[in-house]
């Protein structure tokens, strides 16, 4: 997420401080978001998809990664429990929890491959 944010920021041609004017956020927060610091709330993604003409619901997939993740990282059992969850979710949000667990499984790959090459 904090790549999406800096990259649509810079592409607004704003700077953080005139993101922090124009949402009455702080422009250390703004700057927190995009470096993974610290996560926006609910209302700040919607104010900052707004701002920067971001896709509302790309922001808030990425968001809740984020969120998941911070919870779940290093937990042995995760992708288990994340596909318990996915069975008691409505149907019709399945193909956003299926794309996240595509990337999760993607960034776990990812991590055992640098782990095996001693990164």
């Amino acid at each position: 997420m904090k790549d999406l944010l800096k990259k649509a920021r810079e592409q607004s041609g704003y700077t953080t401080r005139e993101v922090s004017l124009l949402l009455h956020i702080d422009q250390a927060l703004i700057s927190k978001f995009e470096n993974g610091q610290r996560q926006p709330t609910r209302k700040q993604i919607h104010q900052l998809s707004e701002l920067l003409k971001i896709d509302l619901e790309q922001l808030t997939i990425a968001w809740l990664k984020q969120k998941i993740l911070k919870e779940i990282n290093n937990e042995p059992l995760a992708l288990s429990a994340l596909k318990a969850v996915e069975k008691e979710l409505a149907p019709q949000q399945n193909s956003a929890l299926e794309a996240l667990f595509q990337e999760m499984e993607s960034l776990k790959n990812k991590m055992e491959t640098l782990r095996q090459k001693g990164v």
